[in-house]
């Protein structure tokens, strides 16, 4: 199992001519994603006019055949031409699920979400649904360490490390020794009483001092899922 991230930086005032794009292409000339797609994602907090979206492979070979596939499309091009005066940069990288089972309720070590299995939650309804990314930067060397400690604390402390918990992963390609965390919550006061309850979790506390000496750097940041059915399948009710 593969986990892609891509990164697409929109030059400014462009994220709604992008969804427009998204919309004016439709949806069926790229189903070869669309059937491993996560969801779409754009930024609330952090670098702004940011478009982020996740994909579940089999493998490096099923991102090939699926991806490549579509510049074999002659009827993309329009979109490809459309779309791509719309940005400054686009980036991806390759993740793995956590060697945890309890962090990887979606994706790994024996779970396997793909588009039409069971919905998170509702944007039709929660429509106020954030998600949050945490990319914690290892030492070299650490990884094992850092996951031994999960198991000797963070785990014990229940909720504080597994409530709204999408997932976990590691860099596999790209920048190494990275952890990202993916968490949902329904709204910003959610996410707020959950931060204030992990603080005060002395489980808890011990992992984050147990794994300190560890890290580089912890940064994060806020995303809001796509206001489309066809691009957060992970969201919206099955029919």
């Amino acid at each position: 199992m593969l986990i892609e991230q891509r990164v697409y930086t929109l030059k400014a005032g462009c994220m709604e001519s992008f969804w427009q794009a998204q919309h004016a292409r439709g949806y069926e000339l790229i189903k070869p994603i669309l059937d491993r797609l996560i969801g779409y994602f754009s930024t609330v907090t952090g670098p702004d006019c940011q478009i982020m979206h996740l994909y579940r492979y089999d493998s490096y070979d099923d991102w090939l055949n699926r991806l490549q596939g579509l510049y074999r499309i002659t009827a993309l091009e329009s979109y490809f031409k459309t779309a791509r005066p719309l940005l400054l940069a686009q980036e991806n990288r390759f993740l793995v699920p956590a060697p945890i089972v309890e962090l990887t309720p979606f994706w790994g070590n024996g779970n396997d979400w793909l588009p039409g299995g069971r919905q998170y939650a509702n944007l039709a309804t929660e429509p106020a649904l954030l998600v949050e990314e945490t990319v914690t930067t290892l030492l070299p060397g650490t990884l094992p360490a850092y996951w031994q400690s999960y198991k000797n604390y963070g785990l014990p402390a229940g909720g504080a490390a597994t409530d709204y918990l999408l997932g976990s992963f590691v860099s596999l390609v790209g920048k190494q020794h990275q952890v990202f965390d993916y968490r949902c919550y329904p709204d910003f006061p959610a996410r707020r009483n959950y931060l204030e309850t992990r603080v005060e979790d002395s489980n808890w506390r011990a992992f984050s001092a147990a794994v300190a000496p560890l890290i580089v750097s912890c940064e994060n940041k806020l995303l809001q899922p796509a206001q489309i059915e066809q691009l957060s399948p992970l969201f919206f009710r099955s029919n």
